[in-house]
């Protein structure tokens, strides 16, 4: 392909030729549904060899077949289909931090490539088709095994009005929270002990939220991840680990509906914005705090992390911090306490 090509539709077009030979030398499409959002959303595979690195995060969510998918992303890989991946259409310095292809983004069409699992992202808006692609199943860091598909979810939920952000969420069907903060916060932990109590689990890292009609979360990925040396402060979870040969080098991931089903929730109102502190003290307490400072403690980990997410992204989640109270969760070294410390914030109205 010519890397001069400065046409995203072009472009897109290219790619998705490309996946449609893949596809029939796979020996056709393997689809699986699933309802994100409210969304019903189809997965096309090129061949078997993607499955197990994409579907598990999203089990929870599974649907029986649809015939009119609010969104179709079809998913290849070069190793298994034997297709060779388009190259990206620019020199390198063109590739932004963030991961957007410069010269190869507008209105319609958005172009991602990500270099750290050589990962080619697409979206055509009009079209509501997204492509997935990547070189080989060995370049699928274990980062990306736990929340799949991130960039084309992003973009094609921002167009329909809801925001991808960085947060855990937990709570009750009547109302929960979300747990903001950058890495090493305490996020992951106070989400994740919340699997052992009354409250339900909708994510520890991702989360999808919209202030209209109210205040919403909804759940997009049900996995979890916690740092290696700090596994015995959670050991209910420990048969739940699904990468132990690889503790040296990655973080605990879980795939938590095939352990803990019936404690993933969908959705939930939204009550609360909760920004855990550690505090090492033994209890844990709540502080009230401002809708700035929850807005500061979401938002910029949010657009570091979600390529093209901008100015439209800040006003989706302000939208929603400015409709629910804010609270600093200064947490104790009792993990029991934690998820009944936020049950109590939620329940106190009830």
């Amino acid at each position: 392909m010519q890397t001069e090509q400065k046409d995203p539709l072009v472009f897109f077009n290219t790619i998705y030729e490309a996946y449609e030979k893949a596809e029939a030398l796979a020996g056709g499409a393997i689809e699986r549904f699933y309802d994100i959002a409210g969304f019903k959303i189809r997965l096309r595979f090129a061949g078997e060899a993607l499955i197990p690195y994409v579907t598990p995060p999203l089990t929870h969510l599974a649907i029986a077949p649809v015939s009119d998918p609010a969104l179709t992303v079809c998913i290849s890989d070069s190793a298994s289909t034997h297709t060779v991946m388009p190259s990206p259409p620019c020199p390198t310095n063109h590739i932004l931090k963030r991961g957007e292809l410069h010269g190869f983004i507008n209105d319609r069409i958005y172009t991602s490539f990500q270099w750290g699992a050589y990962t080619l992202s697409i979206l055509d808006k009009e079209r509501n088709v997204g492509i997935y692609w990547v070189e080989s199943t060995e370049h699928i860091p274990f980062w990306e095994t736990s929340s799949c598909l991130r960039s084309i979810f992003h973009i094609w939920m921002s167009k329909q009005g809801i925001q991808l952000v960085h947060a855990g969420a937990v709570g009750l069907p009547s109302g929960g929270a979300l747990l903001v903060g950058k890495g090493g916060s305490g996020k992951s932990t106070t989400a994740l002990s919340c699997l052992n109590s009354d409250l339900f689990y909708a994510s520890d890292d991702y989360s999808l939220v919209t202030a209209e009609p109210k205040p919403t979360v909804f759940s997009i990925y049900s996995t979890g991840k916690k740092n290696a040396d700090d596994l015995e402060r959670l050991p209910f979870l420990a048969k739940a680990i699904s990468n132990r040969d690889r503790l040296e080098t990655e973080k605990a991931v879980y795939f938590l509906n095939d352990y803990f089903p019936e404690k993933i929730i969908s959705n939930f109102p939204l009550k609360a914005l909760l920004i855990p502190r550690i505090t090492g003290k033994p209890n844990t307490t709540l502080t009230p705090t401002s809708a700035a400072a929850g807005l500061a403690a979401l938002v910029p980990s949010t657009i570091m992390q979600l390529s093209g997410a901008g100015k439209e992204a800040c006003q989706r989640m302000m939208n929603v911090v400015n409709k629910i109270e804010c609270y600093y969760l200064e947490l104790g070294t009792n993990m029991e306490e934690i998820p009944q410390v936020i049950l109590n914030i939620l329940t106190k109205e009830e």
